[in-house]
């Protein structure tokens, strides 16, 4: 089985190998086949890395894949969803007949919910069907390192247009206030669903939708999956979001659900600042410039609120107070290029000794938090994509030897426990779906560098 454990790195190996393939779609990877069957942003960025190691062609497929579900305004989605089956095809046209639309539910009853339907079947530029809310923008730093490998000039540029425009969009219409950093709108858009971070948002959040489908826990036990009350609240702004059409800077400005998320901010001012370098290398100055006063913005909005343990947290703009949870964004924000060096130092010590260390990678909440749950979802498990970033991080830093050891528990925990989506800190036990993309791509990378 896929995630079995590997007793060598020839054989954890041929195992990622495997499951890209079985996650590959042709043009995108899904992140699971059962429990994720679309395209998610930063998965996919992942994905890439994990194909580079195999067929180079195949990882800048990826990036350009998900670029393709733009939307105009420059936002690229944490969804975009797999063509329909044909009566599916169906549903746009029925969602606008009131004396049919019963029937929708019989058509679009799908693996995984919220379906098309709940945004209000948006498109993107290449006519897929997409959700309204980003992820953290991770494909630029993925386009460098393409680029460092291959050396692909025709791959690259293409991709150098609607990078700009989603970063353009994030520092725009999701920063309607100048604070240098882009707004969060829905806890999906973290990347961190569940996070305890997001709690005190989230209550705030009369749940206006009391039932909701849950086929992710047709494949995933249900004390590893966010629970039914959060649901509740996710899909409440997810309606809430439709039935105001998405108004991107005014839900920014005004919102129910509005926080920053110093992880989200860092991978931004890390992915300007790869996208200026990538311009510069193609000749593009003038996209070069603007992406690199982007980075520096938000490196700057991020140096000024640094704590004085050298940490940052993220921030509840509606009541204006910090978070008092100590969770993997803190060590996430390490990924932004020019914080200065006792940030990063406080970063370095808290994932490979600290609150957040474990024996097999970075925790996401930390271990004495009286609200961490080590089995549920971000409350607690460790992510294998949470320690290859915190180990990216803390390389380009030059914290190398801090980075060298988290690498290899990264492909410790994967050899022991599985090609899962998550992990119990504790034992390495696998948790979560099987046969998870950016597990395998991520410790194939991870085998690469080794």
């Amino acid at each position: 089985m896929s995630d079995r454990a590997a007793s060598s790195d020839g054989g954890l190996r041929a195992a990622c190998l495997g499951t890209l393939a079985r996650c590959d779609r042709g043009t995108y990877t899904v992140p699971s086949p059962l429990t994720y069957p679309h395209q998610w942003n930063w998965d996919s960025a992942f994905a890439a890395l994990g194909w580079l190691c195999v067929d180079p062609r195949r990882a800048w497929q990826e990036l350009e894949t998900l670029t393709g579900a733009q939307a105009r305004d420059g936002l690229v989605p944490h969804i975009a969803y797999a063509s329909p089956r044909p009566l599916e095809r169906l549903a746009p046209l029925l969602h606008r007949i009131p004396s049919l639309a019963r029937f929708l539910p019989a058509l679009v009853r799908s693996r995984y919910s919220p379906s098309p339907g709940w945004w209000g079947w948006l498109r993107g530029r290449d006519g897929r069907l997409r959700t309204a809310i980003t992820q953290p923008p991770v494909a630029a730093t993925a386009a460098r390192l393409l680029f460092e490998s291959t050396g692909d000039e025709l791959a690259a540029r293409r991709l150098l247009a609607p990078l700009s425009r989603w970063h353009a969009f994030l520092l725009g219409a999701r920063d309607p206030c100048g604070l240098g950093e882009p707004v969060l709108i829905h806890p999906w858009e973290s990347g961190r669903d569940n996070a305890v971070e997001w709690d005190a948002p989230l209550a705030r959040i009369r749940p206006a939708v009391r039932v909701v489908p849950r086929p992710d826990r047709r494949y995933v036990d249900a004390a590893e999956r966010p629970s039914d009350d959060h649901y509740r609240r996710f899909m409440t702004l997810v309606r809430e979001g439709t039935r105001r059409g998405w108004p991107q800077r005014e839900l920014a400005a005004s919102g129910p659900f509005r926080v920053l998320d110093p992880a989200f901010s860092a991978i931004l001012a890390r992915a300007a600042a790869d996208l200026a370098w990538l311009c510069s290398e193609l000749g593009e100055t003038r996209l070069a410039e603007a992406e690199a006063e982007r980075g520096e913005r938000v490196g700057a909005a991020l140096r000024a609120r640094l704590g004085s343990d050298g940490l940052l947290r993220a921030v509840d703009l509606v009541t204006e107070e910090e978070t008092d949870a100590l969770s993997c964004a803190s060590a996430l924000a390490a990924v932004a290029p020019d914080l200065p060096d006792r940030a990063v130092a406080a970063v370095a010590k808290l994932v490979t000794a600290g609150a957040l260390a474990s024996p097999v990678g970075v925790r996401s909440l930390a271990r004495d938090d009286p609200r961490n749950e080590p089995r549920r979802y971000w409350r607690g498990p460790v992510w294998v994509n949470v320690t290859w970033l915190c180990a990216f991080a803390l390389s380009e830093h030059g914290f190398r030897s801090e980075a060298e050891l988290l690498r290899l528990r990264l492909v410790e925990c994967v050899r022991d426990g599985g090609i899962r989506e998550y992990f119990v800190p504790a034992s390495g036990r696998g948790l979560g779906a099987r046969d998870f993309a950016w597990t395998a791509a991520l410790a194939l990378s991870t085998l690469a560098g080794r």
